[in-house]
């Protein structure tokens, strides 16, 4: 789309909270992208990775989950404009993200010891339920495409099919219904405890705009936390109605090299600047809006920095100490040169 939105891909990386799908259902500890709840109070969510991309007409959404689990399903709604095509992600995508914005490491060599260190809109019926395009089972999580319906007709298929949202979270998914957009449904379907990382689950859909949805967050009831990565031409930032509501904080900005992996080479798609920002929402009921992306005002760099302090020495002595004497052994010659001067007059 138009007015500099030539980011080439984003990356996104945000902490979610998932939950389960069966029983009374009690809120979950937090969630970010998606609808979430959780039957098991012990329920504890670790880690949730997405990597999003978007060509300037499609956007894919890599996500892996960690957490841990002893009931019997744990689920998680995510809304995307249009319906979602499902598979199967590479964990591999993620180290090598971790690795492109790895801290700078730098060797200061110290000739003095005292050098210091530097850092830096559906017309459904009422009551009418979504038509299920696509189920895939991807090892122990099954995840299903919905599309259309109202409502009421998507929390009577949630509630059948064991998603059993609280009132206020299910209520979240109506302004999207409004606004035409799908859904992807997934939940554990095994009954074994869960302690760990998923495998990826990539979601790939049509979209208009680089956009990462967040308005079902309006149902948290803690402060959220939020990690985006975002490859392009040109360092980003957020630019929707909420991002002066947030604290957002910029930890990576600078060009980077042609990733080795394959996945994040096809969301690069040749922009090679990436900017890693950092979201803090502490009133989660306040969100009005997804999130949306933009040329930040300036591309300076921004990279944590390790620094490596080497004291040289010369001579089994400090270098500071053979300067300290080369430089008055210098004094002495000059000094002698004038009195034998002085004394040849």
């Amino acid at each position: 789309m138009g007015m500099r939105y030539a980011v080439r891909s984003l990356m996104l990386a945000a902490g979610v909270a998932l939950g389960a799908g069966a029983g009374a259902m009690m809120p979950a500890d937090a969630c970010a992208c998606g609808g979430v709840v959780s039957g098991d109070s012990s329920a504890r969510v670790n880690s949730e990775t997405a990597v999003l991309g978007w060509d300037g007409r499609r956007e894919t959404v890599l996500m892996r989950l960690g957490m841990r689990f002893a009931g019997a399903d744990a689920a998680l709604i995510v809304p995307t404009p249009t319906p979602a095509t499902v598979s199967a992600g590479d964990s591999d995508s993620f180290a090598e993200l971790s690795r492109l914005t790895a801290p700078e490491r730098v060797t200061e060599y110290d000739w003095f010891g005292s050098g210091s260190l530097g850092g830096d809109a559906s017309g459904a019926a009422p009551g009418s339920g979504p038509d299920v395009l696509g189920r895939v089972q991807l090892g122990p999580l099954e995840a299903t495409t919905l599309r259309g319906g109202d409502l009421t007709g998507i929390r009577e298929w949630l509630d059948a099919n064991g998603y059993q949202l609280r009132p206020e979270v299910s209520a979240t998914l109506d302004p999207y219904l409004r606004e035409g957009w799908s859904f992807v449904a997934m939940r554990l379907t095994s009954a074994e405890p869960l302690s760990g990382a998923l495998d990826p689950v990539r979601l790939t859909f049509d979209s208009d705009r680089l956009v990462y949805p967040m308005r079902m967050s309006a149902a948290a009831t803690t402060p959220q936390s939020v990690h985006l990565y975002v490859f392009g031409n040109y360092r980003v930032t957020r630019i929707d109605p909420d991002a002066d509501l947030h604290t957002v904080t910029t930890k990576f900005a600078s060009p980077v090299a042609e990733p080795g992996d394959p996945d994040l080479k096809a969301l690069a798609a040749g922009g090679n600047y990436l900017t890693e920002l950092s979201v803090y929402i502490p009133d989660p009921a306040a969100i009005t809006s997804d999130f949306l992306f933009g040329p930040a005002a300036e591309d300076v760099p921004v990279r944590d920095r390790v620094v490596s302090k080497e004291y040289v020495e010369i001579l089994g002595l400090p270098a500071g100490y053979v300067l300290i004497v080369a430089g008055l052994s210098v004094i002495g010659v000059i000094a002698s040169a004038v009195l034998r001067r002085r004394s040849a007059k």
